[in-house]
């Protein structure tokens, strides 16, 4: 099935795999984790050094968070477009390079906060 809200709280180094969720994925005190989650809003909260492999249909919410990247959700299963349509999720609209940092207001300059992943860095096989 598809929850409707996701927490993830307190993580360290970890590898967390998200299927698609109906609503909101909230992310609060992590660090140097690998998340792959698809939802309909991202809000990520002091965390650092962690990488996002992202479908938001949305744009994602970042606050008092540094050294986070961001690249497009890559994680595939045999359930993947069943759950997609259950989500309500568009499968087209995938807002995952559009970040607005709450602490970093200006719009003439990009936020330190966080970048895009280089492709080189990015991982192409979950098993």
């Amino acid at each position: 099935g598809n929850p409707g809200t996701v927490h993830i709280s307190n993580m360290r180094e970890s590898l967390i795999l998200c299927g698609p969720v109906q609503g909101s994925v909230f992310i609060d005190e992590c660090s140097n984790c690998k998340i792959v989650t698809a939802c309909q809003q991202l809000r990520v909260h002091t965390t650092k050094d962690t990488i996002f492999f992202l479908h938001v249909t949305s744009r994602a919410i970042i606050e008092d968070s540094c050294g986070l990247q961001f690249t497009p959700y890559n994680w595939n299963y045999p359930e993947l477009s069943t759950h997609f349509s259950q989500s309500g999720l568009s499968i087209e609209v995938n807002n995952w390079d559009k970040v607005d940092d709450f602490n970093w207001l200006t719009s003439k300059e990009h936020s330190p906060n966080w970048s895009i992943l280089p492709d080189e860095k990015k991982i192409t096989s979950w098993d």
